[in-house]
């Protein structure tokens, strides 16, 4: 990472910006409950699940409410980004955007392509504007 971010992650703390490695669940209730709000939060969690019943998936259910609670923590000018999973996906990509209307608060967002060579392939990233 070093090429792309210079030394910005020898360290995971500095005076504007820390990088929290843990389990985002209750990172993030901890943080709901506190009040804490962020200008960025950036979702390597998963990816947008394969199977096209959201209603009856455990994972859709799983992603929506990690989804909902990173938005809660969100200032209203800040920027969400996640990777969305592969082009090919349309169906899931096409739920994964009526699950954003479906939030706590409305959201608006775009969707970008870019070539992913480690991944093989395009890969969608979707953020708020």
């Amino acid at each position: 990472m070093r090429r792309a971010c210079g030394s910005i992650l020898d360290s995971l703390e500095g005076d504007c910006y820390k990088i929290i490695v843990s389990d985002c669940v209750p990172v993030l209730k901890k943080f709901i409950e506190e009040g804490n709000m962020f200008d960025y939060v950036i979702n390597d969690l998963t990816g947008i699940p394969l199977s096209t019943e959201p209603e009856e998936d455990s994972a859709w259910e799983f992603l929506r409410s990690v989804l909902d609670m990173s938005i809660k923590v969100l200032r209203p000018s800040g920027k969400y980004l996640t990777l969305a999973g592969c082009v090919n996906l349309t169906e899931s990509l096409r739920l994964y955007e009526e699950e954003l209307g479906k939030l706590s608060c409305p959201v608006a967002f775009t969707k970008r392509e870019a070539d992913m060579p480690f991944l093989m392939g395009q890969y969608p990233f979707i953020s708020s504007p």
